[in-house]
Protein backbone atom coordinates (compact mmCIF):
# COMPACT_ATOMS: atom_id res chain seq x y z
CA UNK A 1 0.00 0.00 0.00
CA UNK A 2 1.55 3.42 -0.94
CA UNK A 3 0.68 6.37 1.48
CA UNK A 4 0.62 9.61 -0.54
CA UNK A 5 -0.59 11.24 2.17
CA UNK A 6 2.64 10.02 4.30
CA UNK A 7 4.60 11.08 1.58
CA UNK A 8 3.61 14.33 0.84
CA UNK A 9 4.85 14.73 4.39
CA UNK A 10 7.71 13.06 4.50
CA UNK A 11 8.90 14.60 1.23
CA UNK A 12 8.39 18.03 2.62
CA UNK A 13 10.84 16.92 5.36
CA UNK A 14 13.39 15.53 2.89
CA UNK A 15 13.81 18.04 0.12
CA UNK A 16 11.34 20.76 1.25
CA UNK A 17 8.36 20.71 -1.74
CA UNK A 18 5.27 20.73 -0.88
CA UNK A 19 3.58 18.24 -2.53
CA UNK A 20 -0.16 19.27 -1.96
CA UNK A 21 0.00 22.63 -3.60
CA UNK A 22 0.91 19.67 -7.34
CA UNK A 23 -1.67 17.87 -8.96
CA UNK A 24 -2.01 14.83 -6.92
CA UNK A 25 -2.57 12.78 -10.04
CA UNK A 26 0.31 14.16 -11.98
CA UNK A 27 2.84 13.70 -9.24
CA UNK A 28 1.78 10.51 -7.90
CA UNK A 29 2.27 9.32 -10.93
CA UNK A 30 5.63 10.44 -11.64
CA UNK A 31 6.73 9.03 -8.24
CA UNK A 32 5.57 5.93 -9.45
CA UNK A 33 7.02 5.62 -12.33
CA UNK A 34 10.36 6.39 -10.53
CA UNK A 35 9.79 3.61 -7.93
CA UNK A 36 9.12 1.22 -10.60
CA UNK A 37 12.08 1.99 -12.91
CA UNK A 38 14.41 1.96 -10.02
CA UNK A 39 12.76 -1.02 -8.41
CA UNK A 40 12.01 0.77 -5.25
CA UNK A 41 9.40 -1.38 -3.85
CA UNK A 42 7.39 1.51 -1.18
CA UNK A 43 7.34 5.52 -0.79
CA UNK A 44 9.19 4.65 2.31
CA UNK A 45 12.13 3.27 0.84
CA UNK A 46 12.05 5.96 -1.47
CA UNK A 47 12.46 8.36 1.75
CA UNK A 48 15.11 5.87 3.09
CA UNK A 49 17.09 6.26 -0.31
CA UNK A 50 16.90 9.81 -0.80
CA UNK A 51 18.32 9.62 2.99
CA UNK A 52 21.12 8.02 2.40
CA UNK A 53 22.30 8.11 -0.98
CA UNK A 54 23.08 11.56 -2.19
CA UNK A 55 23.33 10.84 -5.90
CA UNK A 56 19.69 9.51 -6.21
CA UNK A 57 18.12 12.41 -3.86
CA UNK A 58 19.74 14.60 -6.42
CA UNK A 59 18.45 12.96 -9.25
CA UNK A 60 15.01 12.39 -8.02
CA UNK A 61 14.75 15.81 -6.58
CA UNK A 62 15.41 16.83 -10.80
CA UNK A 63 13.13 14.48 -12.14
CA UNK A 64 10.52 15.66 -9.63
CA UNK A 65 10.68 19.35 -10.55
CA UNK A 66 10.18 18.39 -14.61
CA UNK A 67 13.43 20.21 -16.09
CA UNK A 68 12.07 20.10 -19.71
CA UNK A 69 13.25 23.47 -21.70
CA UNK A 70 14.50 24.27 -25.05
CA UNK A 71 15.83 27.39 -27.17
CA UNK A 72 12.74 29.62 -28.89
CA UNK A 73 10.08 27.26 -27.94
CA UNK A 74 7.17 28.11 -29.26
CA UNK A 75 7.65 30.41 -32.10
CA UNK A 76 4.47 32.56 -32.26
CA UNK A 77 5.41 33.62 -28.60
CA UNK A 78 8.47 34.21 -29.05
CA UNK A 79 7.71 36.08 -32.34
CA UNK A 80 5.84 38.48 -30.59
CA UNK A 81 8.59 38.83 -27.84
CA UNK A 82 11.09 39.62 -30.37
CA UNK A 83 8.96 42.45 -32.20
CA UNK A 84 6.75 43.71 -29.78
CA UNK A 85 7.59 43.45 -26.04
CA UNK A 86 11.30 43.42 -26.03
CA UNK A 87 10.88 46.80 -27.64
CA UNK A 88 8.27 48.45 -25.68
CA UNK A 89 10.04 47.42 -22.49
CA UNK A 90 13.17 48.59 -23.50
CA UNK A 91 11.52 51.86 -24.61
CA UNK A 92 12.34 54.26 -21.29
CA UNK A 93 15.14 52.34 -20.77
CA UNK A 94 16.74 49.12 -19.25
CA UNK A 95 14.35 46.81 -18.38
CA UNK A 96 14.20 44.19 -15.69
CA UNK A 97 13.31 40.28 -16.65
CA UNK A 98 12.31 37.39 -14.69
CA UNK A 99 12.37 34.03 -16.62
CA UNK A 100 10.85 31.35 -13.12
CA UNK A 101 11.15 28.05 -13.96
CA UNK A 102 14.06 28.70 -16.09
CA UNK A 103 15.52 25.08 -15.97
CA UNK A 104 18.83 24.54 -18.20
CA UNK A 105 18.56 27.72 -19.01
CA UNK A 106 17.30 27.78 -22.64
CA UNK A 107 14.36 30.43 -22.36
CA UNK A 108 16.37 33.00 -20.74
CA UNK A 109 19.26 32.27 -23.13
CA UNK A 110 17.11 32.62 -25.80
CA UNK A 111 15.97 35.94 -24.51
CA UNK A 112 19.87 37.19 -23.93
CA UNK A 113 20.23 36.53 -27.27
CA UNK A 114 17.84 38.59 -28.72
CA UNK A 115 18.28 41.51 -26.96
CA UNK A 116 21.54 41.19 -27.92
CA UNK A 117 20.65 41.29 -31.83
CA UNK A 118 18.21 44.10 -31.07
CA UNK A 119 20.71 45.86 -28.83
CA UNK A 120 18.97 45.95 -25.70
CA UNK A 121 20.54 45.87 -22.75
CA UNK A 122 18.60 44.80 -19.45
CA UNK A 123 19.15 45.92 -15.76
CA UNK A 124 18.57 42.30 -14.63
CA UNK A 125 18.04 39.30 -16.69
CA UNK A 126 17.54 36.95 -13.89
CA UNK A 127 16.70 33.11 -13.70
CA UNK A 128 15.84 31.28 -10.99
CA UNK A 129 14.48 27.58 -10.66
CA UNK A 130 13.86 25.05 -7.28
CA UNK A 131 16.55 22.71 -8.71
CA UNK A 132 20.46 24.39 -7.67
CA UNK A 133 21.64 21.25 -9.54
CA UNK A 134 19.94 21.77 -12.82
CA UNK A 135 20.81 25.90 -12.47
CA UNK A 136 24.60 24.55 -12.39
CA UNK A 137 24.18 23.02 -16.17
CA UNK A 138 22.34 26.38 -17.04
CA UNK A 139 25.44 28.39 -15.43
CA UNK A 140 27.71 25.70 -17.30
CA UNK A 141 25.81 26.82 -20.83
CA UNK A 142 26.36 23.59 -22.34
CA UNK A 143 23.79 21.80 -24.70
CA UNK A 144 23.61 18.28 -26.28
CA UNK A 145 23.17 18.73 -30.32
CA UNK A 146 19.32 17.36 -29.38
CA UNK A 147 19.34 20.14 -27.04
CA UNK A 148 19.80 22.62 -29.74
CA UNK A 149 18.00 21.26 -32.57
CA UNK A 150 15.47 23.39 -34.58
CA UNK A 151 17.22 26.59 -33.54
CA UNK A 152 17.75 29.33 -36.14
CA UNK A 153 21.24 28.23 -37.67
CA UNK A 154 22.03 32.29 -37.26
CA UNK A 155 22.13 32.12 -33.29
CA UNK A 156 23.91 28.33 -33.50
CA UNK A 157 26.69 30.15 -35.42
CA UNK A 158 26.65 33.41 -33.67
CA UNK A 159 26.47 32.27 -30.04
CA UNK A 160 27.47 29.06 -29.63
CA UNK A 161 30.72 27.09 -30.03
CA UNK A 162 31.15 22.98 -30.77
CA UNK A 163 32.83 21.32 -28.48
CA UNK A 164 35.34 18.24 -28.94
CA UNK A 165 32.76 16.39 -27.39
CA UNK A 166 29.84 17.23 -30.00
CA UNK A 167 27.86 19.49 -27.22
CA UNK A 168 27.75 22.92 -28.00
CA UNK A 169 28.41 25.76 -25.56
CA UNK A 170 27.24 28.95 -25.38
CA UNK A 171 29.06 32.06 -25.62
CA UNK A 172 30.32 33.84 -22.58
CA UNK A 173 28.83 37.39 -23.46
CA UNK A 174 25.38 35.44 -23.14
CA UNK A 175 26.12 33.98 -20.17
CA UNK A 176 27.20 37.43 -18.55
CA UNK A 177 24.03 38.27 -19.22
CA UNK A 178 22.01 36.46 -17.18
CA UNK A 179 22.04 36.25 -13.18
CA UNK A 180 21.12 32.58 -12.01
CA UNK A 181 19.65 31.72 -8.35
CA UNK A 182 18.32 29.36 -6.48
CA UNK A 183 14.09 30.28 -5.78
CA UNK A 184 11.00 28.38 -4.33
CA UNK A 185 7.78 29.62 -6.35
CA UNK A 186 5.87 28.21 -3.08
CA UNK A 187 7.62 29.94 -0.29
CA UNK A 188 10.71 32.32 -1.20
CA UNK A 189 9.55 36.01 -1.55
CA UNK A 190 9.31 37.89 -5.17
CA UNK A 191 11.27 40.54 -6.20
CA UNK A 192 9.59 43.32 -7.06
CA UNK A 193 9.70 46.23 -10.49
CA UNK A 194 9.91 43.37 -13.35
CA UNK A 195 9.12 44.96 -16.72
CA UNK A 196 9.02 41.35 -18.12
CA UNK A 197 8.01 37.60 -16.13
CA UNK A 198 8.21 34.87 -18.25
CA UNK A 199 6.78 31.37 -16.18
CA UNK A 200 6.03 28.91 -19.21
CA UNK A 201 4.68 25.15 -18.49
CA UNK A 202 5.27 25.57 -14.71
CA UNK A 203 1.73 26.06 -13.72
CA UNK A 204 0.58 22.93 -15.14
CA UNK A 205 1.43 21.13 -12.81
CA UNK A 206 -0.25 22.79 -9.65
CA UNK A 207 -3.52 22.72 -8.13
CA UNK A 208 -5.93 25.75 -9.79
CA UNK A 209 -5.45 27.25 -5.61
CA UNK A 210 -2.05 27.24 -6.33
CA UNK A 211 -2.05 28.44 -9.86
CA UNK A 212 -4.24 31.86 -8.99
CA UNK A 213 -1.94 32.44 -5.78
CA UNK A 214 0.90 32.14 -7.91
CA UNK A 215 -0.14 34.58 -10.80
CA UNK A 216 -1.20 37.13 -8.09
CA UNK A 217 2.27 37.43 -6.88
CA UNK A 218 3.94 37.62 -10.43
CA UNK A 219 1.49 40.29 -11.14
CA UNK A 220 2.29 42.20 -7.95
CA UNK A 221 5.83 41.63 -9.01
CA UNK A 222 5.41 43.51 -12.37
CA UNK A 223 5.54 46.99 -12.77
CA UNK A 224 2.67 48.69 -14.52
CA UNK A 225 2.23 48.02 -17.92
CA UNK A 226 4.87 45.02 -17.55
CA UNK A 227 4.37 41.88 -19.39
CA UNK A 228 3.77 38.50 -18.02
CA UNK A 229 4.09 35.13 -20.42
CA UNK A 230 2.72 31.37 -19.74
CA UNK A 231 2.77 28.59 -21.39
CA UNK A 232 0.54 27.25 -23.98
CA UNK A 233 -1.69 24.60 -22.09
CA UNK A 234 -1.86 27.40 -18.84
CA UNK A 235 -4.01 29.98 -20.91
CA UNK A 236 -5.83 32.64 -17.80
CA UNK A 237 -8.84 32.02 -18.18
CA UNK A 238 -10.05 35.27 -16.45
CA UNK A 239 -7.07 37.75 -16.93
CA UNK A 240 -8.90 41.50 -15.74
CA UNK A 241 -9.55 39.52 -12.47
CA UNK A 242 -5.71 39.39 -11.67
CA UNK A 243 -5.81 43.04 -13.26
CA UNK A 244 -3.90 41.45 -16.51
CA UNK A 245 -4.96 42.30 -20.06
CA UNK A 246 -4.41 39.75 -22.88
CA UNK A 247 -1.83 40.71 -25.54
CA UNK A 248 -2.01 37.70 -27.78
CA UNK A 249 -1.38 34.13 -27.51
CA UNK A 250 0.47 33.28 -23.87
CA UNK A 251 1.08 36.55 -23.94
CA UNK A 252 -0.59 39.47 -20.63
CA UNK A 253 0.24 42.97 -20.12
CA UNK A 254 -0.57 44.11 -16.23
CA UNK A 255 -3.19 46.95 -16.27
CA UNK A 256 -2.24 50.26 -15.49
Amino acid sequence: MRDYAKLQKDINKALGIDLTAYKEQQMRRRINQWLDRHQIPSYDHLISTLAKDREHKEKFLEYLTINTSSFFRDKRVFDVIEEQVLPAISRQGRPRIWSAGASIGAEVYSIAMLMREARFTPALLLATDLDEAVLDKARTGVYLPSQVQGMDPKYLEKYFTATGSGSWSISEAIKNMVVFKQHDLLKDPYDRGFDLILCRNVFIYFTSDTQKRLISNFVNALNPSGYFIVGSAEQIMDPGSFGLDRVSYCIYQKST
